[in-house]
């Protein structure tokens, strides 16, 4: 496997960013390119944590994946209010700057969303506004949080330290106030339904000791598994773990081998 770090100016945002990728060192491109994972950091990361706290590295390669980390601040990888537009990015531009540079593959059976966290909620959001680009969403340790929980941690006084101007940014004046609205992913996801589809495949994690969001999880477990069929196949586990590395880097083989990057052959 090679081990990048690509530096390249974005149309989208505007200005210099960059991004981590795991691509297959070997000659054997598939035809249509690799099969892709885009893997979300959370709020207090960047797009080195990934390869820093965990073996993705060696997981990619018994899969023979490419895997792309962006940087997307702390945006929860929205179009922001006021600031950026990291939800166009992540979803439109780069797939094709992927494509381009390092063959990846764009066709939506070949290419995954994940993140935890904030990434979690990222990837679960993006996934579900644009099922026709990702044929799996991993969430770890992230439940549908604008729906209850920030609004929870607001009544209660209990957000941490400038997270409410930081949400203003994000999601303008609706914060927090964001039950039914467009950055509901419980919308997003019965709006998906009443179309018909398509439906990434959903595996969800959570620690038992992630007390709120544990909580939350069972409603967005009991949530998505009301629509006749399991249209997304959903899967929530949970396994005793804090909000830790430690916890994501032992269940991220699960969640890729249960969206449908397993191990091949190849290495």
């Amino acid at each position: 496997m090679a081990s990048l770090t690509f530096d390249f100016r974005s149309k989208v945002l505007g200005k210099e960013t960059v991004m981590k990728l795991i691509v297959p060192d070997h000659a054997d491109v598939p035809e249509n390119g690799w099969k892709t994972l885009y893997l979300l950091h959370g709020w207090c990361d960047n797009y080195q944590t990934w390869t820093n706290q965990t073996s993705i590295e060696r997981y990619a390669q018994k899969r023979n994946i490419a895997v792309v980390m962006p940087d997307g601040e702390f945006s929860f990888y929205n179009d922001m209010a006021d600031g950026l537009k990291y939800f166009t990015f992540i979803s439109e531009e780069l797939p094709q700057v992927c494509s381009k540079y390092f063959r990846c593959s764009t066709r939506r059976e070949d290419v995954f969303i994940g993140g935890l966290s904030m990434g979690g909620l990222g990837a679960l959001s993006i996934g579900l506004s644009r099922p026709d680009l990702y044929s799996g969403m991993i969430v770890l340790s992230a439940a549908n949080w604008p729906g209850g929980m920030f609004h929870e941690q607001f009544d209660a006084g209990v957000m941490p330290a400038g997270w409410l101007k930081a949400m203003k940014r994000i999601y303008g004046d609706v914060f927090p106030d964001l039950e039914g609205t467009e950055y509901d992913c419980f919308v997003k996801a019965d709006r998906l339904v009443e179309q018909g589809g398509p439906y990434p495949v959903l595996f969800h994690y959570c620690g038992l000791e992630e007390t709120d969001l544990l909580r939350h999880s069972y409603i967005m477990k009991d949530h998505f598994l009301a629509y006749d069929g399991d249209p997304f196949r959903y899967k929530l586990v949970t396994y005793h773990g804090v909000h830790n590395w430690d916890a994501w880097d032992a269940v991220i083989c699960e969640a890729m081998d249960y969206v449908g990057l397993t191990e091949t052959a190849k290495q």
